[in-house]
Formats: C-alpha cells, sequence, structure tokens
C-alpha cells in the first residue's frame, strides 16, 4: 500500500510536468532505459571513472528561506557508506546515511530534522542519486514513463523503484543526458502514532563541473511547498580517503 501511494503521488507529478516545450523540439524515436543510463554515465564521465570511483567528499553551504544558512558536508565511500553532515549556528549538528548498508540517524541538542519541509534525509538521498552507476545494485526495476518539460527543455523521466523504501523520478536532459531534477515522496507524522502525511520535493541540479573525471552539480536546489534549501557545493574531491569515523 506504502509503495502504491508513492507510485501515484509521484506520477501524479510527472503529468503535471509534461506541458509541451516551445522552444525546444520534442525527440523523435525510441530510446531505451539502457541508452538513457549509459548516456548519462558517458555525459559525467565514463564507464572507466565511474568503476575507479571509490570516495566522494563534498563541502559547501545551504540556504534558503526564512532561515540563517549553514555548512554541510558529505562523504561517500563505495560500496555502500555516505553520510550528509548539516552544521547550523544555534542550532547543532545532524548526521544521516549508511554505515555498509545500515542507516543511521544522530543529531546534537538542537539538531535539525528538516528546513522549509526539506527533510536532512531527502538531502541525502538528493547525494546518494550522484554517486549512482551499477544501477542494478539499488533498484529492483527502472523504467521510463514519460516525456517532461523542465525549463524549457524536455527530459526524459524515469521511475526508479529500489531495493528498499519509496519509487523516485529523475528525469534526464534529452540533449546533455545529465541529471537535471529529482522528485521523491517525503513522508511525516506530526505525532508518533498518528497519520502518515506524503508530499514532493522537487530537486534540481545545476551547474555541473569536472571533479577529478566526474561531473557533479555546483548547486542543488530542493524544493517543496514549504519553501526551498539550496546547497552551494564550494569543493568536490573524489578518490581521496575517508576515516571509518564520519560514518557514524
Amino acid at each position: 500500500m506504502r509503495k502504491a501511494l508513492t507510485l501515484a503521488i509521484l506520477l501524479i507529478f510527472c503529468s503535471r510536468t509534461t506541458s509541451l516545450a516551445q522552444k525546444v523540439p520534442r525527440p523523435k524515436g525510441r530510446i531505451t532505459v539502457a541508452e538513457i543510463l549509459d548516456k548519462y554515465v558517458a555525459a559525467t564521465g565514463s564507464p572507466e571513472a565511474w568503476r575507479a570511483l571509490q570516495t566522494v567528499d563534498a563541502h559547501g553551504t545551504f540556504g534558503g528561506l526564512h532561515f540563517d544558512g549553514g555548512d554541510f558536508d558529505f562523504y561517500y565511500r563505495a560500496p555502500a557508506s555516505d553520510v550528509f553532515q548539516l552544521f547550523m549556528t544555534s542550532h547543532g549538528q545532524t548526521w544521516v546515511g549508511h554505515k555498509g548498508g545500515t542507516p543511521f540517524f544522530n543529531r546534537t541538542a538542537g539538531g535539525l530534522q528538516g528546513i522549509n519541509g526539506v527533510t536532512v534525509n531527502i538531502l541525502e538521498e538528493n547525494w546518494l542519486a550522484l554517486t549512482d552507476s551499477r544501477f542494478d545494485q539499488r533498484y529492483t526495476r527502472i523504467e521510463l514513463v514519460a516525456l517532461a518539460e523542465i525549463d524549457g527543455k524536455w527530459a526524459y523521466s524515469l521511475r526508479f523503484t529500489p531495493k528498499v523504501g519509496d519509487s523516485q523520478l529523475r528525469y534526464y536532459d534529452c540533449q546533455s543526458f545529465l541529471m537535471v531534477r529529482m522528485d521523491l515522496a517525503q513522508r511525516i507524522r506530526t505525532q508518533k502514532d498518528g497519520p502518515e502525511f506524503a508530499y514532493k520535493v522537487e530537486t534540481y541540479y545545476l551547474d555541473y563541473r569536472d571533479s577529478g573525471g566526474i561531473k557533479f552539480p555546483r548547486i542543488i536546489r530542493a524544493t517543496s511547498s514549504d519553501g526551498n534549501v539550496v546547497l552551494g557545493i564550494h569543493d568536490i574531491r573524489t578518490n581521496q580517503p575517508v576515516k571509518d569515523t564520519v560514518f557514524r
């Protein structure tokens, strides 16, 4: 029931984005999911560069409406460890991620769980999507569901069904094949045993640049009905040593 609800929500989101682009011709001909993902791997680096990727560490600042900004770190170590860390003056620190595939969540007193309707878990998932290249490891099914217009350009919309968790919609530009947007369903409860509510969070990936042979965005903007969170990435390094202690 949970996955069915998420699928229905995401398909509604997708249908609302498929207005006709006015300036960019609609893509013609057929394309498969495998071809789209192969072109994405090539657009962001190469199969060899992705196979060689062992670690990512990224650092930057975040901001948004109605709150002061702060700093963030993201660390990834293949095959299944990552952490997104949020630091905000007067609000403590928050860590969310996986260690060897096992999820964890920690925070100090005052550490934030979310900002403007965007949870730290969503921000972590936004980053995890950028480390994907061997898609068969995390997902049971990937489907091409629609063509969508993203900022006046056509994009292929792919639905990713993970082994654990809710489905995602990822949008790949039809010309560059870079991932330009991802839609996730955010679930919250206002009370411990109360009803669960779900709503959409749209994440946009902008300004891709090379980092050690792989392209990563330098701006990530996550938007919900309550506002947005904008991550400005100042530094991204690949294949540098990452201490085990960061995955705590």
